[in-house]
């Protein structure tokens, strides 16, 4: 390492171990507001002992070398509430001093439960867990804290305990006194950090707060033992704190269930430093332009917040402002933080005597500047870049914290974002596309008058493709959807058949499969058939279960289908039936059908010998993808597809021609490959008509040759717009 490296790593470990030592002491001051002194240096040695575990451990394991690990601000109110929640539960008449060594044990557990949760997710690659976490309540939380701060400020600053509801308290002449000033310092402080941003700025400030107390105080002839009984010096009995901060004998007077009382804080400091750590490590990777493992980070922290849970340090995690503030200084390697650290260990060796020399003023000064950073981040500046009902719930949320306390906002503020997502979703159309059967055939290509007949009976069939989640915001306007396209005429024609196709459905609540009840209900009150398609196996046992599905003799049926073109397939064949046609069989012989499709039985007749019947067996193919395409057929009876092959080497069968179907027109008219292969898949008779016999169609029966391409220019048209119109419906 070179000099000029040494002296900047160096000299950034040392700046960040001074301001963190005011801000631990600044941090233990909001904790233990309103208590014992001893209490308070307490509250800091927990801080500092949580500051040089988490550098160590941080600096040494990282991915950064340079990151700064240390206990954070944000988690103050959260312990704050673990402290007042001890005071407020101990049972009267208790050991005495029991309360002390409680709420060390409980900072400890909490420590260690935070490590064990971190080092737990890091193995589990939960990394991304925060995304789960909605925005606008993390904002609300952070805007909350900001409150908590400014009300922790004043509260340090003038020595009374500040809430929403006692701001009258500040307006006594020596409490303003006191309190004047810790604002004039904090919001100066803010401007100028906004304003330059200069990382000389915070040490600067701490040296004039410090310097114009102690000329103030030289120059009033007052004695520091004045100015603590004048609260402007914190009154700390340094002598009296020493390691380590719980022993054997302090362990016995601890009051389990008072600590075991505060589960649901130390839950939540588990989980905002996850959310806090993996935060910071995607800004600390945009600051140093350094990607880091998200796993690993949690996994670091971890392991150094369960030494921290035995040392009986305060938790710390990322940083990344002051990882920020080194960094400009050139702190990018591990000297870095093992100065930062060697600061704060000289700091606990010196004794808590150091604490008292620290002004009120600066102390609550400091957590102003730090809640006013934050409310400004959180309640001003994120305004422009969400939602207004989100933005709402920012304010929100930092009322209820404000009025009732930390963990009932953001409780709050995961109700209220439940109640919007409801709301909102319920809004999105769980329908992508509908369409009758006119627009949408089914896979089985039939003779075209058997086409015919449905392209005017196609309105009986109505085709709903579903997507999304379908849960209790959503059922009910999907039952009543549908039953107001039952209820409605097409073109003067009811609606016999409904096909709902779940292929893009994710899922269905039991209030959505409730939804299914009405509708068997609607089917059986009109008469109309319904089949459910790529129907999952749970939701079919859901439907079973309500006994939504009927049996194959019923007049009304309900029955699941594997695929979209399956059931549509399906309603196309009941509709033939009605006209008294057999599924597969348009009737007639082809002669006949010819004759009618050219409207000519004379020209039928001179052409019919130019087709080759031709035998076809199940398996056989007619023709393959990629060959010339100089044929093509029509089929007499038995059926044939069009298969095509995965990627895994399965086919899949994707059309069906029956009898009377066209099929390989195209290519021998335009003389292209074949783009797809046909097998037969019943065994039967298909009518052939090669290139050769087309030429002797035109030049021996002209009159005939010109009403046959009529006729196949007419077919091909068909299958244009009918796929046109389905395109429609998936634009």
């Amino acid at each position: 390492m070179s000099a000029r490296a040494l002296i900047s790593n160096a000299m950034a470990g040392g700046l960040i171990g001074i301001i963190n030592i005011t801000v631990a002491i600044s941090i233990a001051a909001l904790m233990f507001a309103g208590t014992k002194p001893e209490y308070f240096a307490s509250g800091v040695l927990m801080l500092l002992i949580g500051t040089v575990v988490s550098g160590v451990g941080g600096t040494l394991a990282s991915g950064f070398p340079g990151v700064i690990v240390a206990p954070r601000s944000g988690l103050a109110p959260v312990f704050a509430g673990i402290v007042g929640g001890v005071i407020a539960t101990m049972p009267a008449g208790g050991q005495q001093g029991a309360i002390l060594p409680t709420i060390i044990m409980a900072v400890m557990i909490t420590a260690f439960l935070t490590g064990t949760v971190l080092l737990a997710l890091g193995h589990l690659r939960l990394g991304r867990l925060v995304r789960y976490i909605p925005y606008p309540v993390m904002g609300g939380f952070f805007a909350g804290i900001g409150i908590i701060f400014v009300q922790g400020g004043l509260s340090v600053a003038s020595g009374e305990s500040v809430s929403m509801g006692k701001l009258d308290g500040l307006l006594t002449a020596d409490v303003l006194l006191r309190t004047v000033p810790a604002i004039i310092f904090g919001v100066t402080l803010y401007w100028v950090q906004r304003r330059w941003g200069h990382w000389a700025t915070f040490p600067l400030f701490l040296v004039l707060g410090f310097g114009a107390f102690y000329v103030a105080l030289y120059v009033g002839g007052w004695t520091r033992a004045d100015a603590i009984a004048d609260g402007w010096l914190p009154l700390v009995p340094g002598a009296e704190i020493s390691l380590p901060l719980v022993d054997l004998s302090a362990i016995a007077v601890v009051d389990w269930s008072v600590v075991a009382a505060q589960s649901a804080s130390m839950a939540t400091v588990a989980l905002l430093s996850a959310i806090m750590l993996l935060l910071d490590t995607s800004g600390i990777e945009i600051i140093t332009e350094r990607e880091l493992d998200p796993n690993k980070e949690l996994k670091v922290v971890g392991i150094t917040n369960m030494l921290n849970g035995l040392a009986g340090g305060y938790p710390g995690v990322h940083a990344a402002t002051d990882t920020a503030f080194t960094y400009k200084l050139g702190g990018t390697q591990r000297l870095t933080g093992i100065v930062y650290a060697a600061v704060i260990i000289l700091a606990i060796t010196a004794g808590m005597g150091f604490v008292a020399t620290i002004p009120t003023f600066i102390l609550g000064g400091l957590l102003l500047y730090i809640g006013i950073d934050f409310l400004v981040s959180w309640t001003w500046e994120t305004r422009r870049n969400m939602p207004l009902h989100d933005y709402v719930v920012i304010l929100l949320i930092l009322a209820v914290i404000a009025a009732l306390g930390i963990l009932a906002g953001v409780t709050f503020g995961f109700f209220v974002m439940v109640v919007l997502f409801v709301i909102t979703y319920s809004r999105l159309t769980m329908i992508k596309s509908e369409m009758d059967g006119t627009e949408h055939g089914s896979h089985v290509d039939r003779d075209p008058a058997c086409r015919k007949l449905l392209n005017r009976k196609g309105h009986q069939i109505w085709i709903m493709r579903l997507q999304g989640f379908i849960f209790f915001g959503s059922a009910d306007q999907f039952a009543e959807r549908i039953k107001d396209r039952v209820s409605r005429k097409r073109d003067g024609t009811p609606i016999r058949y409904l096909v709902l196709d779940f292929r893009h459905v994710n899922q269905l609540d039991t209030s959505a499969v409730q939804a299914f009840r009405k509708l068997a209900q609607l089917s059986d009150k009109e008469s109309v058939q319904v089949v459910l398609t790529e129907v999952t196996e749970n939701l079919q046992i859901q439907l079973e279960n309500i006994d939504f599905f009927t049996a194959n003799d019923t007049a009304v049926r309900r029955l699941a289908l594997p695929q979209l073109d399956d059931g549509v397939a399906w309603c196309e064949d009941q509709i033939l039936e009605r006209q008294g046609y057999e599924p597969g069989r348009c009737g007639g012989s082809f002669e006949s059908r010819l004759g009618k499709l050219l409207g000519d039985s004379t020209a039928a007749k001179e052409l019919i010998p130019l087709f080759e019947p031709v035998e076809v067996q199940q398996g056989d193919y007619l023709f393959r993808q990629g060959e010339d395409g100089d044929c093509m057929y029509i089929v007499e009876s038995g059926t044939a597809a069009v298969v095509v092959s995965s990627p895994d080497g399965r086919d899949r069968v994707v059309r069906i021609f029956q009898e009377g179907a066209v099929l390989g027109e195209l290519a021998l008219y335009t003389g292209a490959p074949r783009i797809a292969s046909v097998r037969v898949e019943k065994s039967g008779t298909v009518l052939k008509l090669d290139a050769g016999h087309m030429e002797i169609m035109q030049r021996r029966h002209s009159r005939a040759a010109r009403l046959f391409h009529a006729f196949v220019v007419k077919l091909l048209a068909d299958k244009l717009d009918r796929a046109t119109k389905e395109l429609k419906h998936y634009a």
